[in-house]
This record gives structure tokens, sequence and C-alpha cells, in this order.
């Protein structure tokens, strides 16, 4: 049986580790903890444990400090790391002294633990039958990923990475994925981190055993998937295993998904550029079409628009319908347009425009000085130059609109909300709850109340939750299982994650300070 410590300054994090899974199971026992890296250096010389997870970033002595200590002494136990999400350059140096592996704390889940496990007592295994110790090795890639997909807007970061850490294998592409589930999950789902690795996992099963699959957790709702192969992956077969994706997840967590496909692509720097192609494909998905798997090259393709145009009118938010319609016609016109193609598809609009709104005339006429009875209207739009101004000029006066009528619904909706938040604080709320209340869909609620409030739907329940919660904790000794039970909270330690997203602080630390 192999002996584990863990060594963390947060008693939650600890306790997280020492609960989370059956360690007799896994043929391990825990033999004790420690609070810092000085004391943790102590107890391991004095223990002598097979495997210790440690903290890299702790007072006084932190992780690293405590594992060169230990580094050149007899047997030395094998680690893992418990890291932050800054805490790249650190993990690279625990894994160079030989860490078999890293933890992200704020993702702390039952399987990756169970895995990190299992490789750890692996390790301690070849120890005892070899006296040689052998360095570590250890792929970085799905680190880098995470790393590069969260510091996608960090120029600074991209400028200090090292290219050739990623290793793209010579002549490889890849794509990104983004998949999204069509309805935001409820607060059950968002606590379940074993059905958001399920769906993951279903997902990746899907995918052709002769390519490399990594998972980037994006939010509740939807995840990043990284598809690396030896040539180019055909459009054919991604749309096949993306199809069997949907059915997979249909069959077994009655979800459905939208997916959304980037261009190939041969270096590990245009990593942002591949992330951005996915999420446009997804955000300028128009309800109605068919599929539910959007490729980034189709945005650019006439076909498609005109598909998009007759399906405006099957959405709930016309004015984000066309909105995101037109950021489609932009890029198709600066890309691959022709000026008969980008002023056929602008007329098409504009009709579709009439259909839905008979008296829409008199804003074409406010803000272009004609009607646009046909498509001879645009003969003053000479070129493509033209024609995109004109687009810029129609989603100018479209937000004008959107903004003077229909800005006080979408107030009037989202003070609703915020009222039925309010008044079911101690319970369980989800975004699908509260449409329902409202009678409108979860995409519309979620979509208007970021547009209201500048802030996300799930942000929202999370800060007045939160606030009702530092009340509790500084009355009548309530414990922080007992007040993340009364606010709808099954799990107190994704409480405890919630309350230290919206507080800096822990909840132990916040009734210190109070």
């Amino acid at each position: 049986m192999k002996t584990i410590m863990i060594i963390d300054d947060e008693p939650l994090i600890r306790r997280g580790l020492e609960s989370m899974i059956h360690w007799e199971d896994m043929d391990c026992r825990l033999i004790g903890q420690a609070a810092s890296g000085e004391e943790g250096l102590l107890k391991i010389r004095e223990w002598k444990p097979d495997i210790v997870f440690t903290d890299i970033k702790m007072p006084k002595m932190d992780g690293i400090a405590m594992m060169k200590a230990v580094a050149n002494e007899a047997d030395p136990p094998v680690f893992v790391v418990l890291s932050g999400y800054n805490d790249f350059e650190l993990v690279r140096a625990a894994m160079r002294l030989g860490a078999v592996d890293y933890l992200m704390k704020l993702n702390l889940e039952e399987e990756e633990l169970i895995r990190v496990v299992k490789e750890a007592s692996e390790r301690v295994a070849d120890k005892r039958k070899e006296p040689v110790s052998v360095p570590p090795s250890y792929d970085f890639k799905e680190h880098f990923l995470k790393e590069l997909l969260r510091m996608r807007q960090d120029k600074e970061f991209y400028r200090k990475m090292e290219p050739q850490s990623f290793n793209l294998k010579s002549g490889a592409s890849y794509r990104l994925l983004v998949i999204k589930l069509t309805e935001l999950p409820d607060e059950q789902w968002n606590q379940s981190k074993l059905s958001q690795n399920f769906l993951i996992n279903i997902c990746k099963e899907q995918i052709s055993e002769d390519v490399e699959v990594y998972e980037y957790h994006l939010e509740a709702d939807t995840f990043v998937l990284y598809i690396e192969s030896g040539g180019v992956l055909s459009k054919s077969v991604l749309i096949s295993q993306c199809e069997a994706m949907e059915l997979a997840i249909k069959k077994y967590l009655n979800q459905e998904i939208r997916i959304g496909i980037s261009t190939p692509h041969h270096n590990a720097m245009h990593l942002p550029e591949a992330f951005e192609e996915a999420l446009q494909s997804i955000a300028f998905h128009i309800g109605g079409v068919n599929t539910r798997i959007h490729f980034y090259m189709d945005l650019l393709n006439t076909h498609y628009l005109e598909k998009q145009v007759d399906h405006i009118k099957s959405e709930t938010d016309l004015f984000d319908a066309i909105e995101n319609f037109l950021l489609q016609l932009q890029k198709f016109i600066t890309q691959r347009a022709t000026r008969e193609e980008a002023v056929h598809i602008c007329y098409l609009l504009i009709t579709q425009i009439y259909e839905l709104d008979s008296n829409s005339k008199p804003f074409f006429i406010r803000w272009f000085g004609k009607e646009y009875t046909s498509v001879r209207d645009f003969s003053s739009e000479v070129d493509l130059a033209m024609v995109s101004t004109w687009v810029l000029r129609l989603e100018q006066g479209l937000n004008s609109f959107s903004q003077e009528y229909m800005g006080e619904i979408y107030r009037y909706k989202v003070k609703k909300a915020k009222q039925f938040i309010l008044e079911n604080v101690y319970q369980k709320v989800s975004l699908n709850q509260v449409a329902a209340e409202l009678e409108i869909t979860p995409g519309y609620l979620s979509r208007i109340f970021k547009k209201v409030t500048q802030q996300s739907f799930s942000d929202y329940i999370a800060e007045i939750k939160i606030e009702e919660a530092k009340k509790l904790l500084l009355q009548d000794n309530n414990r922080v299982y007992e007040v993340s039970s009364k606010l709808g909270y099954e799990d107190p330690y994704y409480f405890s994650k919630v309350f230290k997203r919206v507080t800096q602080m822990t909840p132990s630390e916040y009734i210190a300070r109070n």
C-alpha cells in the first residue's frame, strides 16, 4: 500500500483532496498533512511518504524549494504539484525536478485525481523495482494548449513563449472545435464535474484514434477540443465524427450541442486565431439552419449566407440574429465576395426585413434616403468598398433602432429576472428556470441579460448568493457547509470556489477578517 501526504496552506484544498476519492480502493493510505513547505519538509523526512501532493506557492518555503531540499536525499517521494492558473513557469520548474504531474486547484476533479494517483503509484512501483532512478519525461502540450488559450489576449506572454515546446510535428495540422450546449445547464450540472467530464469523454471517444486530442474547459456549457493529425483532416471525416458526438450526447445526457470548427492551422502560435474562428462559427450561427456543425470557411460561402437570411425570421431575437448575420456579411465582402454577390445578399436581407415588418420602409428612407425596392437601387454602390460601407450603415441604423425601441423591453425582462433571483436566493436558480418563468428562451434571456447589465447571468446569480452568504457567515456561528446548503449549493467545495472567485478570499478568510 502506498502512503500519501498532502501539503497545502489552504485547509479547504487539503480537505477536498482527502475526501474526493476512496484512497483505500486505490491501494493508498493517507498518513498526514502539512500547512507549509517548512512543516512539509520535516514531515517528509520523518514519515517517508511514497507520494506527496504539494502546493507550489506557500508562505516562507514554497513547493519548489521543498522539492529541491529533498531531491538529493535517499529515496525521495514522488511529487504531484497543485497549481493555480498563473503558475505556468513554476509548474515547468516542478516538472524538471521530477514531479510526475500537476493538478489545477480550481478545477480539481475526481476523475483527474484518480488518473494522477494511478500515474504516481506506477512511478512508485517502478522506483521499487529499479534502484537507478530514471528522469521522468513529460509532454507539455496539454498544459501549453491551456495556457495559450487562457492567455490569448496577452501579447507579452506570446513573446515569451517557446514555440518548439509545443512540439507540433512536421507536416501536422490542427483544428480547434468549440462545443457548446444549446441550453445552459442548471446549477446541478455546473456543480457536477463528473457530468462535465462525461460529456468531454463522450466527445473525445468519437474522434479517430490516429489523432491527438486535448480539451480545455472554457465555461460550464462550453469547452474546446484541440485535434491534431499528421495531415489535414477532411471536412467529411470531421462532420462524421461531430455527428457521432451529437448522437451520443443526446443519447446519454439528453443534451444538444452546437460545434464551431476552425480552419486547419500548422503553427502553434496561431492557436488564438483558430480559437476565434471556432468561436465565430458558433456566434454567427442563426437558428433554423438544419446542421448544428459550423465550419469557419462556410461563413464565407454565398449559398450558406442565403440560407442564413432565409432563417432570420425564425429567431426569437431578430436584432441579434441580423447583427450576427451582418458580421458574417462583412467578412464575406472583405475576403472573397464579388460586388454582384455582395449586392445580391444585401438585397435578400432587405427583402427579409420588409417581410418581417411592412412598416420598415421609413427606416431605410431615414438611413439611406431610399426604399430599396429592387437590386437596381444598389447601383450607386459601385464597388465592394461602398457595399461594405452600406452594410456598416445598416448595422448602425439597426443598433439605433434596437436601443430606441427594444431597450425598454430588454430592461423590463432583465428587471423581472433579477427580481425572481432575489426572491429565490435560498433556492437553486438556473437560467432555464428563470427563462421559463419569463416565457422566453434561455438563450434569449442570456443575451439580453448580458446586453443590459454587461454581466453574465451566472455571474449575477453568484454575486447575489455570495452577498447573502457573507451575511450568513457572520450570523449565529454558521458553518461554511451550512451556509452552502442554505443557498442551494450541494457541494461546499464548489461553493467555496465561487465565494473566492467573487470576493477574492475563501469563506474562512472572510470570517477571520470580519
